[in-house]
């Protein structure tokens, strides 16, 4: 609010007496619905015992707002929606400050009960909506590791998220899994950590699609962070051992084999994985990554180098240097003696080819300097995006015959060129082909574009620019 208005509100406070602020408060209470729960949430905690019913109906009310006749919330209006929601969810935190726990709890579990009619009340395609159950959780989770709550609140808030838990709350949403969390944060008992357990041991796999994968998987990683609490070290590992399919428990599996040397339990750990997750591409990437660790740490020439080769044409993940193509390249030529590397670039070459991998043919041609190959290839793709990628050595070996194929690609260009911005591209063109040497060819190309008929006067306004 402007400084000026709350100058304003201020002036108003001081002069009007109770009587006067009573008769607007009763008015505005009987005329609207919203002013009177903002109203009586003054008194929740201290006159009135919290009821998470009526911050739900609070929610559900603006849900009916904003969706307007139509019952949907439009894109434009899901922010100022997030705003209004958001203003609710302040009171938790006004409450969390003055040690009002029970008002806390009420406000997070009013609107986390109606978080799935906020999920499906409109457009989301802004994350306005999801932003909201987001940000109620994230208050669950204050209120979970606040040491202030007193034993009762924190016993009332395990019950509520163990519950919700099973009940399958906003199943299919990761928000399903924020109940977990909270009950394992409060699982102050024995009693608890077992009915924890039991909850999760009831999540079953159902067919063979991903989310009934995911959902199990993650039960067993829960179910491993309650027994880091409950259990010793050994019994962890021969849960992971048990559940060994579980991704997340392989790699770690795989960590602590590589931290004690056991190179022969690595790579049986990753020869299994490469087995058994023939449908994850991923995944497979990454057991392959451990075998190539332990190949290279023990000297097993012919293994790394199959093991290199695959990552050089198959890569690692997005950012990953160490499995980029560039690296694994030099890693191959590091283990090929060198009186062989060229017979060996040729069979990389031939298998390039076979799989059609542009790319990683015209790396190895600017690597090995093969500049009539690389010049070859032009020639059959003449397109001005290959040209200007090409090295600047191609460029300068082959000068002549790089500016008639780009003059000719340019021509073709133009040919297609039909609004002001493939123009104005077109003049970048003319640009990089003086730039190549090809002023005459630039100027023969310009004098027929401005005498195409009909005339085209964008065209010649920007041939004009060059």
């Amino acid at each position: 609010m402007a400084p000026k208005i709350i100058n304003g509100v201020e002036l108003l406070l001081s002069k009007l007496d109770k009587k006067q602020l009573a008769d607007f408060i009763r008015k505005e209470c009987s005329s609207s619905i919203q002013f009177q729960d903002r109203f009586l949430s003054l008194g929740v905690g201290t006159i009135f015992k919290p009821n998470p019913d009526i911050y739900a109906s609070r929610v559900e009310d603006l849900i009916d707002e904003y969706g307007g006749r139509h019952g949907y919330i439009e894109y434009s209006d899901t922010f100022e929606f997030n705003r209004a929601v958001s203003r609710i969810l302040d009171e938790a935190d006004e409450a969390m400050e003055k040690g009002q726990w029970e008002v806390a709890v009420a406000v997070l579990t009013g609107i986390a009960s109606v978080s799935e009619e906020i999920l499906n009340s409109g457009d989301d395609s802004a994350g306005e909506l999801g932003a909201i159950v987001s940000d109620c959780f994230e208050k669950w989770h204050e209120l979970c590791a606040n040491e202030s709550v007193p034993k009762d609140i924190q016993a009332e808030i395990f019950e509520l998220a163990l519950s919700r838990f099973n009940d399958r709350d906003l199943k299919g949403w990761d928000w399903w899994w924020d109940w977990m969390d909270m009950a394992i944060d409060l699982a102050d008992t024995s009693e608890k950590q077992s009915r924890i357990i039991k909850s999760l041991d009831a999540i079953k796999p159902n067919g063979d699609d991903w989310s009934s994968r995911y959902n199990v998987n993650t039960a067993q990683k829960y179910k491993l962070k309650m027994m880091s609490r409950c259990g010793t070290e050994e019994e962890q590992i021969k849960f992971m051992y048990d559940n060994v399919a579980n991704p997340d428990f392989r790699k770690r599996l795989l960590q602590l084999s590589w931290d004690k040397d056991d190179y022969d339990e690595v790579l049986r750990l990753a020869k299994d994985g490469v087995s058994q997750d023939t449908d994850y591409a991923g995944l497979v990437s990454d057991w392959h990554k451990w075998e190539y660790k332990v190949y290279h740490a023990i000297g097993d020439r012919n293994n790394e180098l199959l093991l290199a080769r695959h990552f050089f044409f198959k890569g690692g993940r997005w950012g990953e240097k160490e499995y980029s193509m560039e690296s694994m390249y030099s890693v191959l030529k590091s283990l090929i003696p060198q009186n062989e590397w060229s017979k060996y670039v040729k069979t990389l070459i031939s298998e390039a080819n076979g799989k059609r991998e542009i790319g990683h043919i015209l790396f190895i041609y600017t690597q090995e300097k093969m500049w009539h190959e690389y010049m070859e290839y032009l020639r059959k793709n003449p397109s001005t995006y290959n040209i200007d990628d090409s090295p600047k050595e191609v460029k300068k070996l082959f000068k002549n015959e790089i500016i008639k194929l780009y003059a000719s690609a340019v021509r073709s260009f133009f040919q297609r060129a039909s609004d002001r911005k493939s123009y104005r591209d077109g003049v970048d063109l003319l640009r990089n082909l003086i730039k190549y040497g090809g002023k005459e060819e630039a100027d023969q190309i310009v004098a027929e574009q401005k005498s195409r008929t009909p005339r085209r006067p964008a065209l010649i306004d920007e041939l004009s620019k060059l």
